[in-house]
């Protein structure tokens, strides 16, 4: 009875798409696999290389103990940090508007303590919601999705296995090149870039 559930959940899992690759436009997603060798690894980029419409300057192959190992894995430091810089000025920006609004509504419409104390209502309601937006912030930049190809990477890396990883255009598909990734190594794994 065990197997046979078993069953039913494998079947289950392979039937349902990747959730990231419905959300996300393929160009933004990337794949990585990590095998026992290089050769292993070199095998399976020319096989996708040559089933599928991926070129060689999309993918990245790491080595054991790899000295460019986080050049590869992160290859624009700089745009991350814009994006940190950005969201974090944006949605604090938001969340300082919200807190402003809603201080005003209640200086005028409100109960009567708030009526008499604009200021206090003001600094109320200001701090939290600009606070509550850069935490917003911190929890978009976190990413822990990424962390999986990171640390999966980084470990076969210091592990003594290779690992390659394909940045994907448009036009191409996660499921196919998952899939043929799949076949000739135990962990394919997915995430944003």
């Amino acid at each position: 009875m065990k197997s046979n559930s078993q069953n039913t959940t494998t079947s289950q899992e392979s039937s349902n798409p990747n959730i990231r690759a419905a959300i996300v436009s393929s160009d933004k997603l990337q794949v990585a696999a990590i095998f026992d060798t290089t050769d292993e690894a070199k095998i399976a980029l020319r096989r996708v290389e040559e089933e599928t419409n991926v070129a060689s300057h999309q993918s990245e192959l790491i080595e054991p103990c790899d000295p460019k190992l986080s050049e590869k894995l992160e290859q624009k430091s700089s745009s991350i940090a814009n994006t940190l810089w950005t969201s974090h000025l944006a949605l604090s920006g938001i969340g300082f508007v919200i807190g402003m609004i809603a201080a005003f509504l209640l200086t005028q419409y409100g109960p009567a303590l708030t009526q008499q104390n604009p200021w206090f209502t003001h600094i109320a309601l200001i701090s939290p919601g600009t606070f509550i937006g850069m935490f917003v912030a911190g929890l978009i930049a976190l990413r822990p999705d990424r962390n999986e190809i990171v640390l999966n990477v980084s470990d076969a890396a210091r592990n003594g296995k290779s690992a390659l990883i394909i940045n994907l255009h448009k036009s191409q598909s996660a499921k196919t090149i998952s899939g043929l990734l799949q076949q000739q190594s135990n962990n394919v794994v997915q995430s944003i870039k």
